[in-house]
């Protein structure tokens, strides 16, 4: 294959002599974006000739970086939950574009990204939170390489930050009794008993529907999630597969919702403006819940709480879900039963998120053994054991 320099303009140009059309029998040219030198163009020319003999020319694009995650934003929509989604964006438009929109995305280099996360990201996000934007900018790369946009992924060899792993607060039994007996009389108590009793989401309290309850049996099924939809909120699947699950309740649990459904029956029967949603957390009117209006009513106890107690911890609704899976295991409850009741897609996920916990077991486990190995007392009396 042969190639010259041509100007055109103030630019010069590579024109590639192409085989010629095989019906026309006419010369093809590829003529390839303008440099500003001539020079540039003639020691760019044998590396473009080569590359294009190899199959591993990509022309040069005008794409921007902050275009292509833009393109790829745009395609994600119809693939993902609407929710998820949301979190993409607000990576890609508050922290990804701003550093880096600009860029050529056939300029993007290692040394780029490597900066992005360890200099400007590292001071803004968690770890964890950068490992996701990393995972998507890695996604939106493999798409250009596959469609022909970049010769190379170059996310792929950049190293993220290490981290601390984001700890969480629980209450112990003392703290959970004073905030269970201040949210007693909370038209909301039932979905904050839920929480701390079975370890569920709050999207799966807010989507759970009466016909999942089977207070016979004493279990419910937790089937489908409350999720951010394009105009506000809607029921969806539950976050993963290993989210469908069966929660055994506690006998407190059962005569809690017995009670509850015996009241929602009653205000049906007596107020003609109730509109039944079939769910077990509903307004006055029996509409869903929106996440909103449940984490005021929380925070407002918490509130309450705090005017008593100045130093009783302000943990967040979800470490409701945590204090649960926390007292299980410290109440000797196999972290199998506990993967199963929060609906981990593996035991190893519940061993990590918990690993905290489960070393100040082995003391309790010891002691209920014996003084060794073998069982027994140190202070105990042979004679006696004969």
């Amino acid at each position: 294959m042969r190639g010259h320099i041509a100007k055109k303009g103030n630019k010069y140009y590579i024109v590639m002599e192409l085989d010629r059309d095989v019906t026309t029998g006419k010369r093809k040219q590829k003529w390839l974006s303008g440099y500003d030198r001539k020079k540039d163009a003639e020691k760019a020319l044998p590396i473009v000739l080569t590359e294009y003999m190899k199959g591993t020319f990509v022309e040069p694009t005008k794409i921007t970086f902050g275009e292509l995650m833009l393109k790829w934003l745009e395609d994600k929509k119809t693939s993902v939950k609407h929710g998820t989604w949301k979190a993409y964006e607000w990576l890609v438009r508050t922290h990804i574009i701003p550093i880096l929109g600009n860029v050529l995305v056939n300029k993007l280099k290692p040394q780029h990204l490597h900066d992005l996360y360890h200099k400007t990201l590292l001071n803004k996000l968690s770890v964890g939170s950068i490992k996701k934007a990393h995972i998507l900018i890695l996604d939106a790369l493999n798409r250009a390489v596959i469609w022909g946009q970049v010769v190379q992924n170059v996310a792929q060899v950049v190293d993220l930050p290490k981290g601390k792993k984001a700890k969480f607060e629980v209450w112990d039994e003392k703290q959970l009794k004073i905030f269970l007996d201040a949210a007693k009389d909370d038209q909301y108590y039932v979905a904050f008993e839920l929480a701390t009793s079975t370890g569920m989401r709050q999207s799966e309290i807010l989507a759970l529907r009466r016909v999942d309850t089977d207070l016979r049996a004493k279990t419910i099924s937790v089937r489908q999630a409350y999720t951010l939809s394009e105009t506000g909120h809607d029921f969806d699947d539950t976050k993963n597969d290993s989210s469908i699950r069966s929660v055994a309740l506690f006998a407190n649990t059962v005569k809690l919702l017995e009670d509850h459904f015996n009241k929602q029956e009653e205000i049906r029967r007596t107020n003609h403006n109730y509109r039944d949603s079939g769910l077990v957390i509903q307004t006055n009117i029996g509409t869903p819940v929106g996440p909103r209006n449940l984490m005021r009513n929380y925070y407002k106890i918490l509130d309450q709480i705090q005017k008593e107690h100045p130093k009783f911890p302000r943990i967040r609704f979800h470490d409701l879900r945590h204090t649960h899976a926390t007292l299980l295991l410290k109440a000797g409850i196999h972290p199998k039963i506990v993967q199963e009741r929060l609906g981990h897609s593996s035991i190893n996920v519940t061993l990590d998120t918990y690993s905290h916990v489960l070393p100040n077991l082995q003391e309790a486990v010891l002691n209920s053994i014996g003084d060794s190995i073998l069982g027994g007392r140190i202070n105990e009396n042979p004679a006696l054991s004969e």
